[in-house]
């Protein structure tokens, strides 16, 4: 045993495989900022609608 390599080597990544996991990332990006986007033009769409009985009451 003495003299053996105990340590793991890393996985082999060459650079096709990090620009796809780079494009895949990208990807999840866009469209959780999309989503977060959509739910904040919701959350104000509410607030025009809440604030509408208001302004026609006066």
């Amino acid at each position: 045993m003495a003299g053996e390599n105990t340590h793991l080597q890393p996985p082999h990544v060459t650079l096709l495989d990090a620009i796809a996991e780079i494009r895949r990332l990208q990807t999840k990006m866009a469209s959780v900022e999309s989503r977060k986007a959509d739910k904040e033009i919701g959350t104000e769409e509410d607030e025009i609608i809440d604030s509408q009985p208001l302004a026609q009451a006066l």
